[in-house]
């Protein structure tokens, strides 16, 4: 089996591939700061569901509430996996990492990689929750989705953060009321 060699790849200033690594290093440091600092654990939540756990505030999210709290946690998130060519992508890395640390710290953390927004994907996480995670105690929602198609109907759904009552409109012309 041969080793993949994974050389920095950019567009402009933004990095679009990841280091197994270095992205093993921001989970152990992100544990680390949740482990020295645990909140008080007086309304401790027990089950949690983070919706878009893989990089950014959902990871930190769960890294806290698992970490912090000794929460037990189910994160949904949608990774592309390493092939031959191309690393994976860095929230794929760092649920590697997590789950890692989490199975050797005896905490129980559930993954479905999937489309968040398609029915298969809500019907395994229902299964999870009311196996694993009944009663949840927080459901964290931070999925980064500009784009998703409805799994019945096929309408595509497009969001962007703009002022409440204000049109918004791109290079591409598109527009949103």
């Amino acid at each position: 089996m041969s080793r993949q060699v994974i050389k920095r790849r950019s567009r402009g200033f933004i990095c679009v591939n990841a280091h197994p690594e270095g992205c093993q290093l921001n989970v152990e440091r992100q544990i680390a700061v949740a482990e020295q600092a645990p909140p008080g654990r007086e309304r401790a939540p027990r089950n949690v569901l983070v919706i878009g756990a893989s990089t950014g505030y959902g990871l930190a999210s769960r890294i806290a509430a698992a970490w912090g709290y000794g929460a037990r946690t189910l994160g949904v998130f949608f990774e592309r996996p390493p092939d031959e060519d191309k690393t994976a992508t860095a929230g794929y890395y760092n649920t590697v990492a997590l789950d890692q640390r989490a199975r050797r710290d005896g905490l129980l953390a559930a993954h479905i990689n999937g489309d968040a927004f398609s029915d298969e994907c809500k019907r395994q996480a229902i299964e999870i929750v009311r196996r694993e995670l009944a009663p949840l105690d927080l459901i964290i929602y931070s999925l980064a989705s500009p784009k998703r198609v409805h799994p019945r109907t096929g309408t595509v759904y497009s969001s962007v953060l703009k002022p409440v009552g204000q049109p918004y409109s791109n290079r591409a012309k598109h527009s949103s009321p």
